[in-house]
């Protein structure tokens, strides 16, 4: 790991192949490129200053920072039963690959929109990042995207205090099929350095890591952040020399 690099590492071997985190810019949306043709032919009819979808900065610069996140699973949802392909897949996550937020519990205060489950669906993944000290991330839905059955919510994802990446979002269908390699979110690094990214399997320093992780998740009764946070910043700084 170096100081200008952010890695992103898998602790299922074979997810980093299959569906690994990618750069958000190689998995732009199928419309952009519609858009970008029409353009092309607007150009030769329209006058100078035309207005077009394809000139708004706002939209295509957030196409091209982050990282997209991808369903790494098969998920089958009908009304209340959530069925995966295999048990195994907890069992290689050491852990249930997916859990609820309930709508009359943790999620109850959260807004939802009128046609969404009241219950927060959690996708657990294998993913973990170690990323430069002081280096935060975005977890935003997938922008413009034509999948709306599952919506990511938004939020800041902190390595310092968990190295984890799962993804919490809204049901808005009752009945839907999220396919292995769906995009599912977008991870946005907070901060205006460009950073190089590593996508991989674990190897022995995660291991190390991730056994002190466990212990830190569960020797107290209360979350020990600011203990898991130094931890952290000294596991990376090591790595970093």
């Amino acid at each position: 790991m170096g100081k200008k690099t952010i890695e992103f590492f898998s602790s299922i071997q074979g997810v980093a192949e299959a569906f690994p985190i990618s750069v958000a810019k190689e998995n732009l949306p199928s419309w952009v490129n519609d858009a970008r043709k029409d353009f092309l032919v607007a150009q030769k009819t329209q006058e100078r200053g035309f207005q077009h979808i394809a000139r708004c900065p706002g939209i295509f610069h957030l196409f091209n920072i982050g990282y997209i996140i991808s369903m790494w699973f098969d998920l089958e949802i009908t009304g209340s039963r959530i069925t995966i392909p295999d048990k195994q897949i907890n069992e290689l996550l050491n852990k249930e690959c997916f859990g609820t937020q309930y709508g009359n519990g943790i999620a109850k205060h959260i807004p939802k929109r009128p046609w969404s489950s009241k219950d927060i669906l959690k996708i657990n993944t294998p993913w973990h990042v170690m990323a430069p000290k002081d280096v935060k991330f975005l977890m935003i839905p997938i922008p413009y995207t034509d999948f709306f059955d599952f919506e990511s919510c938004i939020g800041i994802l902190d390595p310092g205090y968990s190295t984890e990446i799962n993804v919490q979002g809204y049901l808005n269908k009752p009945n839907t099929f999220i396919k292995a390699g769906t995009p599912i979110a977008q991870l946005i690094p907070l901060t205006e350095k460009h950073y190089d990214v590593i996508v991989r399997d674990q190897n022995e320093n995660d291991k190390l890591w991730l056994k002190k992780r466990k212990y830190l998740n569960f020797f107290s009764f209360q979350y020990p952040r600011h203990l898991i946070k130094k931890l952290y910043n000294k596991h990376v700084r090591d790595h970093f020399q």
